[in-house]
């Protein structure tokens, strides 16, 4: 009888949790989807966490005010209508700890109902950020010129780095010496590079072997105040020969 009750007791428990986090989860969704709804702009820029990356090699939008200039091209009609129209209880979903997700995954929010990601891509932004891979291959030397997507470009003390995807997960590395231009033929061309994250703050790292190197590229996504934002590192036979942090992108 005792352990009935405690089951009772844990189930009410339970369903009062389960009720309280969907409350918070529309409080928290609420007020997104009414300044969708009203169009205002200013008020959508007012709740983003920036900065609010694009997919490369989009430039990031860095504050309130590029955000509103880029506004139509990050959510097109069809997008802002999804949202305005949509059900917060069915189209919104708590994802712990990566926060509230919209469609599944078209939009992200965090727990204080900022916007963290939009990985939705409008037509136009879609064709923007192709032609903008055209240019960039045409400004690299004609043996790196096919690849489906940039991922990072950096420069060390001593080196230019470049790393593409070629395929669905597969990754080339090329770098230079700091006093070339990557029109110029790479000095050093790796295939089959792999991802791998380290951690759930969103660092990870590319890693290519040659010969009985590893070179390791940390992309920083969490770190510090004085954190680079990605780190080189050349091992010969497991022992580190080179650390160079990033200078620039």
């Amino acid at each position: 009888m005792r352990f009935l009750k405690h089951g009772v007791y844990l189930f009410l428990l339970l369903m009062a949790f389960s009720s309280f986090a969907a409350t918070k989860h529309i409080n928290i969704v609420k007020p997104v989807v009414a300044a969708f709804k009203a169009g205002d702009k200013a008020a959508i820029a007012g709740r983003v966490h920036y900065p609010l990356q694009r997919k490369a090699p989009l430039q990031a939008i860095e504050n309130e005010q590029m955000f509103i200039e880029n506004f139509e091209q990050i959510f097109d009609k069809e997008f802002i209508e999804q949202i305005a129209s949509s059900n917060i209880r069915h189209d919104w979903e708590m994802m712990g700890w990566r926060g509230i997700m919209f469609d599944s995954g078209k939009l992200w929010l965090d727990f204080d109902g900022s916007i963290w990601a939009v990985p939705y891509e409008s037509e136009a932004e879609k064709a923007r950020r192709e032609a903008l891979i055209d240019e960039q291959k045409q400004a690299l030397h004609k043996s790196l010129r096919e690849f489906r997507k940039p991922i990072l470009t950096w420069q060390t003390k001593k080196h230019l780095i470049r790393i593409d995807e070629l395929a669905d997960n597969q990754y080339r590395y090329a770098a230079w010496e700091i006093d070339q231009s990557m029109q110029d033929e790479p000095s050093l061309v790796i295939t089959g590079g792999t991802l791998s994250f380290d951690g759930s703050g969103g660092n990870h790292f590319y890693t290519f072997t040659n010969n009985g190197y590893r070179y390791v590229c940390h992309v920083i996504v969490l770190g510090t105040e004085q954190s680079p934002p990605g780190l080189l590192e050349v091992f010969k036979n497991n022992v580190q020969i080179l650390s160079e942090p990033v200078l620039s992108l």
